[in-house]
């Protein structure tokens, strides 16, 4: 009886042990590729050009400068609020009432931890609305499956405009890195068709042995979690304010516009060279940089990179550009960091609501 505890204690620790692994290797390979970014960014600069960086970068905090850093971290919080309303308003279709202060909290949060593990930030806001608002987690996460669609479908309008306006700059990053000829040569001759044949195969693997599939546990709790993603994901068109959905949709990516566009500011030499153009400027280094938050972890030396490549288009030098990109990540990182564990100790003395209260809370 003592061995068949021993091996039950020693297979749970095993598969904590395997869990944890996984997070840590994923962690191990953005933060990897995070700190490749910084290198390939530092490496073709003189030690002049490195010192003159530090330099910037340094002048930033010093003067007036602070004002537009600390004015583009509280818009930061105000997107991560705006983010939080709108999450309210997805979830009232499906008769939960979250508090917008719990709301804000738990997408606070979520961002805090994504600057360790990437995608943990999402399970987590789901997991305290679940906890605290007792909203169940499959809805709520289907929600955030819905927000994401949502910022990429305004993501890839931004990303238009900007094409639209400043097609002549941005086109010179894709054209100058060969991107559109990598993707064309990964999908050239028998890889394309193998890649096809694959799926194909698999779609009617799974066709022929759909009843045999469905009778797994696993493949029950996924069809299960499958459905309270589509309820949230159809919550859209059930919201009864449609029209404040919209716009706090849109104030979210306006919000991440004018982070950037007060923050450069702070950078003299940046405004005066570009005057009136640091707008268009700001607008492009929103749309590439937001790429450097999904090859790298946090963004890590992805972001200052894609802001510097931009910039240099602009006709800027690599110690302006990236002094402006490793200032305002860092804002953006700090502001995150601290209201992140701010709400984390806040939420700790909450009190945890019943779901009669919710429904009752809804209703009223």
């Amino acid at each position: 009886m003592e061995n068949v505890s021993k091996k039950c204690y020693l297979c749970i620790l095993l598969s904590r042990m395997k869990k944890y692994l996984k997070d840590i290797v994923k962690l191990i390979i953005f933060l990897a590729l995070g700190f490749f970014f910084v290198w390939l960014s530092l490496k073709d600069l003189t030690p002049e050009d490195r010192s003159q960086l530090w330099i910037n970068a340094r002048n930033a905090f010093s003067g007036n400068g602070w004002i537009f850093l600390v004015l583009c971290a509280l818009i930061g919080i105000l997107s991560v609020w705006l983010r939080g309303r709108r999450s309210v308003i997805m979830l009232e279709p499906m008769n939960y009432h979250v508090k917008s202060t719990m709301a804000y909290h738990s997408v606070m949060i979520g961002y805090l931890a994504n600057l360790a593990i990437p995608r943990l930030g999402e399970i987590l806001r789901c997991t305290i609305l679940q906890k605290y608002e007792h909203v169940p987690f499959q809805k709520s996460f289907g929600t955030v499956v819905t927000e994401r669609v949502l910022d990429v479908l305004i993501c890839g309008l931004v990303f238009v405009a900007a094409f639209i306006l400043e097609s002549d700059r941005l086109t010179t990053i894709f054209v100058e890195n060969h991107v559109a000829d990598n993707i064309v040569n990964m999908l050239s001759g028998v890889t394309k068709y193998i890649v096809i044949a694959g799926l194909i195969l698999i779609i009617v693997l799974i066709y022929i042995f759909r009843k045999w599939i469905l009778q797994f546990k696993i493949v029950q709790k996924i069809k299960q979690v499958l459905l309270g993603f589509w309820e949230g994901l159809i919550s859209i068109k059930n919201t009864k304010h449609p029209v404040r959905f919209i716009v706090y949709s849109l104030s979210i990516w306006v919000c991440y516009y004018f982070m950037f566009f007060v923050a450069t500011f702070a950078f003299p030499e940046l405004v005066s060279t570009l005057g009136v153009r640091v707008a268009l400027a700001s607008l492009s280094c929103v749309v590439i940089g937001t790429l450097g938050f999904i090859v790298a972890q946090g963004g890590l030396g992805a972001y200052p990179l894609l802001v510097s490549m931009v910039l240099a288009l602009y006709g800027m030098g690599a110690e302006v550009g990236l002094a402006v990109g490793w200032v305002i990540w860092a804002v953006e990182s700090a502001m995150y960091l601290m209201m992140g564990l701010l709400s984390l100790v806040v939420i700790s003395f909450t009190h945890e609501t019943t779901r009669t209260e919710t429904v009752e809370n809804h209703q009223n």
